[in-house]
């Protein structure tokens, strides 16, 4: 697999898999997936991010004078006169998402014929209301009830957008963590006023004190992510929690490019539930976040460079979150001298970039991603372990390998793909594109090996499932080895 490939191309911000069938799906597959990579491409003075606001109700006719306003009215108005000429398309929506798979303009046309009549599609009301984002619920063809949902870019054109069938998608219950700690949550927002007031948004997991009461049970994600078609889940994770005392192990998490932090909680919670404070974050400008004062931050990808300048931001922000560590929201307190990083895709390349420069952090997991920048060339210094699917190990990820130092470590897992490694074998499994179907199995899998090298290399215990081939696991090999792990 070339270095490419592991990554999803930027400008589509889409991850690798197979789309659903129908041009109505893959307009909905459109961002629903670059959502998830989305998380709705949505959501700093450190303190605790505020529950989103209310969600807005509206009658038919109050469509805002907004932005995003205008493009449902606009849109309203072509789908009575389709076909749409491309020119019209192209003020209308960015190029970014008319460059991706089965959204030209004639896909978009043939969408929209497949579920409007002559009349065109009329709105029933708006669900949710922001400046340059909102969902609606229209009426199409014969009555049938549509949801959409669209995010405007600085430009004011539609950057994502989604078209599908109203009502509630499936939400599956993650696996339960396997740890004795029960599982808190919050959310925290950080702004970098060195960069222009960058704003973040970070969720944060961590083992409860046995003592807590137990909050409300936590949201997989925004309303909005769900308005963009994120596939979502039940969670076992309480909301705000006191936390454990003491200072916690700590594993920073970067996602894939334009991927929402929300795509890789079963993950988290296994580990918080072991005694890890884990900290994972939207990396603002690849995905849009919907920040705690309404705000829809949409997509901003780079005219030039767009992998190397989203690996730059990245690094700075995770930089960020180290410094304000134990200074941001009050609640579970970080130990600097046990942390990792971890990362999906992209993210795998940004916790090696961070192990690169800042020798606090003792430990890396890169979870299927090709390595880009100086690390590739360099290696790092701490101990690091690649989990990858069937396809290999590329040459940036051996180049990796070869020039670090620390103990390292690859892991080659037959009948996985890029999305084996979030929560997508559980929450949609037809998205994964697996050879074989995906399962809870899959993420049973990942969790004993990620927690298995923390455990050995963050907290000095002994891991005998990294010694070798196991038979709980026939389907992981061992393709390169350097003084691990005993």
């Amino acid at each position: 697999m070339t270095a490419e490939s592991k990554t999803p191309d930027p400008p589509q911000r889409a991850p690798q898999g197979r789309a659903p069938s129908g041009v109505l799906g893959r307009w909905s597959w459109l961002v629903a997936l670059a959502v998830i990579t989305l998380a709705l491409p949505l959501s700093a003075v450190a303190s605790p991010a505020s529950p989103p606001p209310p969600v807005s109700r509206f009658a038919a006719v109050q469509v805002p004078e907004s932005v995003a306003g205008g493009q449902l009215r606009w849109l309203l108005e072509a789908s009575a006169r389709l076909p749409i000429g491309d020119a019209e398309l192209r003020a209308h929506f960015s190029k970014w998402f008319l460059a991706a798979p089965g959204q030209s303009p004639a896909e978009l046309n043939a969408g929209l014929r497949a579920v409007t009549d002559m009349g065109g599609l009329h709105l029933v009301e708006l669900t949710l209301v922001q400046p340059n984002a909102l969902a609606a619920t229209l009426t199409g063809r014969d009555g049938r009830r549509l949801q959409v949902t669209l995010v405007t870019d600085r430009m004011g054109r539609v950057d994502l957008g989604v078209l599908r069938s109203a009502g509630s998608l499936p939400q599956p219950a993650l696996p339960a963590p396997t740890g004795p700690a029960a599982v808190g949550t919050d959310v925290v927002q950080l702004v970098d006023r060195a960069r222009h007031g960058r704003r973040l948004l970070l969720t944060r997991w961590y083992p409860a004190a046995s003592h807590a009461r137990g909050g409300p049970r936590a949201t997989y994600t925004s309303p909005l992510r769900i308005a963009l078609g994120i596939p979502a889940a039940r969670v076992h994770a309480r909301t705000n929690p006191g936390a454990r005392r003491g200072r916690l192990p700590v594993v920073l998490f970067s996602p894939g490019g334009g991927t929402a932090r929300e795509m890789y909680q079963s993950l988290a919670e296994d580990l918080a539930s072991h005694g890890y404070l884990v900290l994972a974050v939207d990396h603002t400008g690849e995905t849009p976040v919907q920040f705690p004062d309404g705000h829809v931050e949409g997509r901003s990808v780079p005219a030039r460079h767009p992998i190397a300048t989203d690996a730059a931001i990245r690094l700075k922000d995770m930089r960020l979150i180290l410094r304000r560590l134990n200074t941001m929201a009050p609640g579970p307190t970080g130990d600097r001298r046990r942390i990792a990083a971890i990362g999906h895709s992209l993210g795998g390349s940004t916790a090696a970039a961070l192990m690169r420069v800042d020798r606090s952090v003792r430990a890396g997991i890169d979870l299927d991603g090709s390595i880009f920048g100086p690390a590739r060339r360099t290696g790092v210094g701490g101990a690091f372990m690649v989990m990858v699917g069937h396809d290999g190990l590329d040459e940036s990820i051996r180049g990796l390998l070869t020039h670090s130092r620390g103990p390292r470590l690859a892991l080659r897992i037959a009948g996985f793909v890029h999305f084996s490694f979030s929560d997508l074998p559980v929450t949609a499994p037809a998205l994964v594109g697996a050879p074989k179907p995906p399962s809870v199995r899959d993420i049973a899998l990942q969790r004993a090996y990620v927690r298995a090298f923390l455990d050995r290399y963050v907290r000095g215990r002994r891991a005998a499932l990294l010694d070798g081939p196991s038979r709980r696991w026939p389907q992981v090999g061992f393709p390169y080895r350097r003084r691990c792990c005993a």
